[in-house]
């Protein structure tokens, strides 16, 4: 009998379809195509709360042969794409997929735009090979895509408790999302606490000590559902990408965010600093608003690293993560 070479494990988050009636039509779809088409073995499991599948595929990698790769797919949004990742991290011979049915595919949209239908099919990515893609670590997590530390981070938490306040009006109609998390932007703006809060950092060996309304460090150029500040970040680059903007008043700050979300960040020389490096210490001596691909919490001490050429990122039909076109070199 042959021995397996690879195993395929799809990770689903249901909740990535909540609005499109579930999931089950691409179980299907992934049973079909197994059983007509590969020699491979495949698992499905359907996410059933954040971080379950990092014990799942740790517990399932358990049991793989040695010498045998375990391909991942992370089935759904950002989120799941977070959960993969921590799952496989570290661990020997393991790819991971990413499959965009979520919400926010963010890091998807490092591909390029127009890449969806293509990053969804199934016979694709299992027949695909793979590119190396740097990572972040910060703390215990390991991330793909974005840190935020201020008000950006605030803006989810605020935007999270809105959304439980008014989930009575989320289950008739997931329109009302956004403007939920637009309210909770405008609120963190308004919070002067964190608009003005004094942060110790440190980038690399440079110590940069300032007030900042916001620090968007990124390693892909996409974030918040597809808007693009950090235009000129790569997740292949090996380096940290990071837009610092110091403390202005809630005005200014309203003033500048739809240009600062388009990459147009280089209009405010006087407020933003574009600065790239492979290691970022933030520190405060009041608790600090962190989200990290999508994750928020509260950190008095943040540290966040790349990882170069940490994992493999399968590749269908051979895509390259893409610079953006409007991308511009910083002037530190």
């Amino acid at each position: 009998m042959e021995q397996l070479s690879r195993t395929h494990l799809f990770i689903i988050n249901p909740r990535s379809f909540r609005y499109a009636g579930g999931p089950d039509g691409t179980i299907a779809e992934i049973h079909a195509y197994f059983r007509d088409n590969a020699q491979e073995e495949h698992h499905i499991h359907v996410s059933r709360y954040p971080r379950d599948a990092i014990g799942v595929i740790r517990k399932f990698v358990a049991a793989v042969p040695d010498g045998v790769t375990t391909r991942v797919y992370a089935v759904g949004g950002d989120g799941i794409l977070f959960d993969c990742l921590n799952g496989i991290v570290e661990l020997p011979n393991m790819e991971l997929a990413v499959m965009p049915y979520g919400s926010s595919n963010d890091f998807a949209l490092s591909f390029g735009e127009g890449k969806t239908e293509l990053l969804r099919d199934i016979a694709k990515q299992v027949s695909a090979g793979t590119i190396k893609t740097d990572i972040f670590h910060c703390g215990s997590n390991y991330a793909m895509n974005t840190c935020t530390v201020g008000v950006e981070a605030a803006a989810v938490m605020y935007a999270v408790e809105l959304i439980k306040t008014f989930a009575w009006a989320v289950r008739i109609t997931r329109r009302i999302v956004a403007p939920l998390y637009t309210v909770g932007g405008i609120l963190a703006i308004l919070d002067r606490k964190i608009r003005e809060q004094r942060y110790r950092i440190t980038l690399d060996e440079e110590r940069v000590d300032s007030a900042c309304t916001c620090i968007n460090i990124a390693n892909g150029p996409y974030c918040g559902g597809g808007m693009s500040a950090v235009t000129s970040a790569m997740p292949n680059d090996g380096v940290i990408d990071a837009l610092i903007l110091k403390s202005g008043t809630a005005l200014q700050i309203l003033k500048m965010l739809p240009q600062y979300l388009r990459g147009g960040y280089y209009k405010y020389p006087d407020f933003f600093s574009y600065r790239r490096m492979r290691k970022m210490e933030i520190s405060s001596d009041t608790p600090i608003s962190v989200n990290l691909d999508g994750e928020a919490f509260l950190d008095m001490n943040v540290t966040i690293e790349i990882i170069p050429q940490a994992i493999d990122i399968v590749a269908p039909d051979g895509v390259v993560y893409e610079r953006r076109p409007d991308a511009r070199e910083p002037q530190q």
